[in-house]
């Protein structure tokens, strides 16, 4: 089987790569890196705004936190699958990593926090298209802007993660309101004027079927408008690869994604980075 020239010189140079990436988040409107020093164990917010860095292929778990205190993997587990190898995301989140996406029960298995903890369902909107998605009450605005959301409006509030996640689905088959985009169809979006009222009328459109159908009242429309970013752009970055070099001139970000100038728009998944191993260029 061939193998480019480039990713033969990553596989070998990567394990020398100092910094592994162990979380991405957003503060508000401020996105964050954190990254763990390999050699002296130092955790420190790496600066993506200066685009100049090389990513590894290499993954290992990135470990957890107590706290702000960066725990490491006791095994260093390779290829963790997400971010987090199970027993790590047993220590942080939840016992069974795959409740994360379809929970098996309301807590009384897994006695865990999230799971018995309030859930909201919300309608996410990027432009004029719609999803729909659910979250914690405690983080749901971290989230949609994690998620790289133009507006939102909350639809309605569950006991437990089970329940909403069940009503999602419920909602998104009736409605047929998808519940996730592809990444391509979100980077044409960044090209694209947002439109507030042409927003604000796909929302009213959909207000008559959750109320009828479901017993919802949706919210009023919360434009998410403050990404550092300007919008729109002059055209549609061209997805990059995560492993390999990226270095150009910053742009802005939105979401999960790092806008750069490379001849040519050129974006990044700021979430895929976690994980993997980086060093400046």
């Amino acid at each position: 089987m061939f193998t480019r020239a480039d990713v033969l010189w990553l596989l070998e140079k990567e394990r020398t790569f100092p910094l592994h990436a162990v979380d991405f988040s957003w503060d508000g409107f401020e996105p964050s890196l954190t990254c763990r020093n390999v050699q002296n164990g130092d955790v420190s917010e790496f600066d993506i705004r200066d685009v100049r860095f090389l990513v590894s292929r290499r993954r290992t778990c990135v470990g957890y936190f107590e706290g702000d205190v960066h725990v490491p993997c006791a095994e260093g587990t390779e290829d963790p699958g997400l971010a987090q190898c199970p027993d790590c995301c047993g220590e942080s989140i939840v016992p069974i990593q795959q409740c994360l996406f379809e929970p098996r029960c309301e807590g009384e298995l897994c006695d865990s926090p999230l799971c018995r903890r309030e859930h909201v369902l919300y309608l996410a909107f990027y432009g004029t298209d719609v999803k729909i998605g659910m979250s914690s009450s405690r983080r749901v605005e971290r989230r949609l802007v994690e998620q790289g959301a133009d507006a939102f409006s909350m639809i309605g509030s569950f006991p437990n993660r089970m329940t909403a996640r069940a009503k999602e689905k419920e909602i998104s088959s009736a409605l047929r309101i998808p519940q996730s985009y592809r990444q391509e169809r979100l980077i044409e979006g960044l090209a694209r004027r947002v439109d507030a009222s042409a927003v604000d009328a796909r929302l009213d459109g959909l207000r008559s079927a959750l109320s009828q159908r479901f017993g919802l009242d949706a919210g009023r429309l919360v434009m998410l408008d403050r990404y550092p970013i300007d919008l729109p752009l002059p055209s549609a970055p061209r997805l990059q690869e995560t492993p390999g070099q990226h270095k150009g001139v910053f742009v802005g970000m939105k979401g999960k994604w790092l806008v750069y100038e490379d001849r040519g728009l050129r974006a990044l998944s700021l979430s895929d980075l976690p994980s993997r191993y980086l060093t400046r260029i």
